[in-house]
């Protein structure tokens, strides 16, 4: 009882202590990443009033453009770096996640796959997962009878592509 408790305490303080010891490159490329980031912003915002309207907004791009009402936070029409950063923040949020489902189907994969040959047959799949099990056909691009990692991701990919071009139409 007490030595799996122990373990655990001492994992969870080395990652505090590694979280606190920082990467001074990484501190480095922060702070060469904002310098950039403030120089372009001074760029875009002619009339220098801390502050880029949709007229300045053009020289960030259209993908910029597109997405200047969902950032613009309080509807004001224009943009000031806590809005740009919070924006930036929420954009972040959206990649950790998806980084944290491709950890977890990695795991459910290498959890399924009993013959370790690093694919899911049918046998494999079973029921364990519902819709896998229904587009098993779709998903086996190759048709080798077993769902590959690369497989499963160019359909996640694909089922996210359609479902992005269906909330935009």
């Amino acid at each position: 009882m007490f030595k799996p408790l122990f373990c655990t305490a001492l994992v969870l303080a080395s990652g505090v202590a590694l979280a606190q010891s920082g990467d001074p490159d990484r501190e480095a490329r922060r702070a060469e990443w904002q310098a950039k980031a403030d120089a372009r912003f001074a760029e875009a915002d002619k009339d220098a009033d801390g502050r880029i309207d949709k007229v300045e907004a053009q020289a960030f791009g259209e993908r910029f453009n597109k997405h200047f009402d969902r950032m613009d936070a309080n509807k004001d029409g224009e943009l000031d770096k806590q809005e740009l950063a919070q924006a930036r923040h929420h954009g972040r949020k959206g990649h950790h996640r998806m980084h944290s489902y491709l950890a977890f189907q990695r795991g459910l994969i290498k959890g399924m796959d009993d013959d370790g040959d690093g694919a899911i047959s049918r046998a494999e799949l079973g029921d364990k997962m519902p819709k896998w099990s229904e587009n098993f056909a779709t998903i086996d691009t190759d048709a080798d009878g077993k769902l590959s990692r690369e497989e499963l991701r160019a359909s996640a990919r694909q089922a996210h592509e359609a479902r992005k071009a269906q909330r935009e139409a």
